[in-house]
């Protein structure tokens, strides 16, 4: 490659990386956590830690009393009923109908599944678990400018520049095979993280680049989506799902007896022979009710097997498994799993999650040393002043991010209001402990104390978080790690395992420039020595 050549791909790589680094660098520090939504889920409801046994209790009555309750005569919209997992271990149910005032109305129940007996801890209205999984999803970005939708999109082109850096990075790195084993621990702090860039960069790039695609996928096909419905159907998204799932059915108006739950509940897929999780329920009641029983879809490429079926107690249609036969239906089965690890057991999500924070790890490096070349080398148009304050700008996003993060877990166990209330409370803790993070640089204007100092909180927070569990809930991880509902204990161990490594990290890092350091350790020899030798001249 001529030289010309290789400083444009450089320059595309480095620009690419520096322009919507930090924007990388969230997206994949929020996705290593939230990778870990359902345990995470568990950790912050303690009612969901349940051992739930072999032989649950029959809950069909149960659930029709509390229906007929809760609706009554009104129509409903949409109905829903889940079986206890590892994860979420009760039965579980959600209805939505339209009121006497015709007005939304969505109620939720849980019952344990050992007793049948309603749960008496309230519902958790959103919160850590939730801020976490959409934070990652779409920035949780806010209806005033654009919605979910506006957000989800971002995330889709945050993953196409990523690809961009990647695939210009393999260009511009002609020696990739010498650069893989390269590490000058000997020289200054921005060879170090050179070289770590491009070691972290070189052995992860597999997984880099399959979690680009997909996130890039998972973002940008709800573009097309929104395209595809303003171009083909003048904007209106329900008539393209109705084209993709099929029209609902409409109710007939004969009143016929409901296939049980408890029979459900033991009724096994057809090919994988797995028990269902959950049961999404049209027209419940009506002779032409339907029912899409989902199951998990295992140590597969799929996140879940639905199968479809007649509500109707006396209808005799055998269920049919729904697949979307289609190549794109088929990719987005595979995409998702892929991108989130849920194909595999724990081992594999803590494999993803490293994986992950060596990514985010890559782009944080890649700012800094952008910052430090410009600084201290003779790539800089700009003056000291300023890259000094984007270097604290820099520092106070990267590091203060991670404090922000574990700042919620806090929140979580120690929150009192209203659980309608959590999830505002979540945000609010979250920004304003990040902002905290930014000023901290600003008035620290250290950016190596700054970073040594916040990775040593960090690890101090994460590590602490096994104990602020314990302490509430009064259920240490090493008391349940080997239950049945041992969800919540592995976050304990991510936590500790992930803090002690960020303490010994913070204690690690240099507090000032190692050239810096260099230059004192010569100054102060060259003193000592021209001291001594002044000592050894006889005296006059």
């Amino acid at each position: 490659m001529d030289r010309a050549r290789h400083i444009r791909n450089y320059d595309l790589h480095s620009w690419a990386g520096i322009t919507l680094g930090l924007i990388v660098y969230l997206v994949c520090f929020s996705g290593s956590f939230a990778m870990f939504h359902y345990e995470i889920k568990t950790w912050e409801d303690p009612a969901a830690r349940i051992a739930v046994s072999d032989n649950p209790a029959d809950i069909n009555e149960v659930y029709l009393d509390w229906l007929n309750e809760t609706v009554g005569s009104s129509e409903i919209e949409n109905l829903s009923f889940s079986f206890p997992t590892a994860h979420a271990p009760y039965y579980s149910a959600f209805v939505r109908y339209h009121d006497e005032n015709d007005a939304h109305v969505n109620e939720r129940q849980r019952w344990d599944p050992n007793t049948a007996a309603p749960l008496a801890t309230p519902w958790r209205e959103g919160g850590l678990s939730e801020w976490i999984r959409d934070f990652h999803r779409d920035f949780m970005w806010p209806n005033i400018l654009g919605g979910r939708t506006i957000g989800r999109s971002l995330v889709g082109i945050v993953g196409i520049v990523l690809m961009l850096a990647i695939l210009s990075g393999v260009i511009a790195h002609t020696k990739i095979r010498e650069e893989a084993y390269s590490m000058r621990l000997k020289r200054s702090q921005r060879l170090k993280w050179q070289d770590s860039h491009k070691v972290v960069g070189i052995w992860g790039l597999p997984f880099f680049s399959m979690i680009a695609f997909t996130g890039a996928y998972l973002g940008v096909i709800v573009i097309i989506a929104q395209l595809v419905s303003a171009i083909a159907f003048k904007g209106d998204i329900e008539r393209l799902v109705e084209l993709v799932l099929g029209a609902p059915v409409e109710a007939s108006g004969q009143q016929v007896q409901m296939i049980s739950l408890d029979e459900l509940r033991t009724m096994q897929h057809p090919e994988s022979g797995k028990h269902p999780i959950s049961v999404n329920m049209r027209n419940y009641g009506d002779a032409v009710a339907e029912f899409d029983v989902l199951y998990h879809g295992g140590n597969t490429l799929r996140h879940f097997e639905t199968v479809r079926m007649s509500g109707a107690l006396d209808n005799s249609t055998p269920p049919t498994p729904v697949r979307q036969e289609f190549a794109t239906g088929r990719i987005a089965d595979a995409v998702a799993p892929l991108h989130y690890g849920t194909y595999g057991g724990i081992w594999l999500k803590f494999l993803y999650f490293f994986l992950g924070m060596g990514m985010a790890v890559v782009t944080a490096l890649g700012s800094m040393m952008w910052i430090e070349r410009r600084k201290h080398g003779n790539e800089g148009t700009k003056s000291l002043t300023f890259y000094n304050r984007l270097g604290y700008f820099n520092t106070g996003i990267v590091m203060g991010l991670p404090v922000a993060t574990l700042s919620i877990f806090y929140l979580d166990k120690l929150y009192a209001g209203a659980e309608t209330g959590r999830i505002l409370a979540t945000g609010w803790t979250f920004f304003a402990v990040w902002a905290l993070g930014l000023v901290y640089a600003w008035v620290r204007r250290d950016d190596y104390r700054t970073t040594r100092e916040l990775l040593i909180l960090t690890g101090s927070l994460a590590a602490g978080i096994w104990i602020l569990n314990g302490t509430v809930t009064g259920q240490w991880f090493f008391q349940y790690l080997g239950a049945g509902h041992s969800s919540a204990a592995w976050v304990d161990v991510m936590m500790l395992i992930g803090g002690l490594v960020s303490i010994a990290a913070g204690l690690l890092s240099p507090a000032e420039r190692l050239d810096k350091q260099a230059r004192r350790a010569k100054a102060k020899a060259l003193a000592e020595a021209t001291e001594m030798e002044q000592a050894s001249l006889p005296a006059e």
